[in-house]
């Protein structure tokens, strides 16, 4: 039992430093707890329970996570998945020409745009 609780500080440790934690606490907790029931079923012989549980953890894990910022970034843009360097710069263009202040778009409009190039391009930089 101390081992665990010495591997469950080691891994809050190690979230909070990536800045992972707080983000992610619900979602940690209620996985945690979910296989916490899966194990004490399965300590007690009730396979099928367990494998309920287990599913209701991994359930909880895939619905509670962080949505991908680049999915916002390429609807932004109006960009494709696959879209390389070229494509993201003239969609940049053209959507920066709709909301740069000077055309009649808005400061935070021309910051958007922007910061979604600057998304994807370093996306595609690694």
């Amino acid at each position: 039992m101390s081992i665990a609780l010495l591997l469950a500080a080691a891994l809050a440790w190690w979230l909070h430093k990536k800045g992972e934690l707080v983000p992610n606490l619900l979602r940690l907790l209620g996985t945690g707890a979910a296989m916490r029931v899966a194990v004490k079923m399965l300590e007690g012989g009730k396979i099928v329970p367990a494998l309920v549980a287990a599913a209701v953890a991994w359930g909880w894990w895939r619905y509670n996570r962080p949505a991908d910022p680049a999915i916002a970034a390429r609807h932004t843009l109006g960009v494709g998945e696959n879209a390389d360097a070229a494509i993201i710069q003239a969609a940049w263009r053209a959507r920066m020409a709709a909301a740069h202040p000077d055309a009649g778009g808005s400061d935070a409009a021309a910051q958007a745009v922007t910061e979604a190039r600057d998304l994807l391009l370093a996306r595609l930089a690694k």
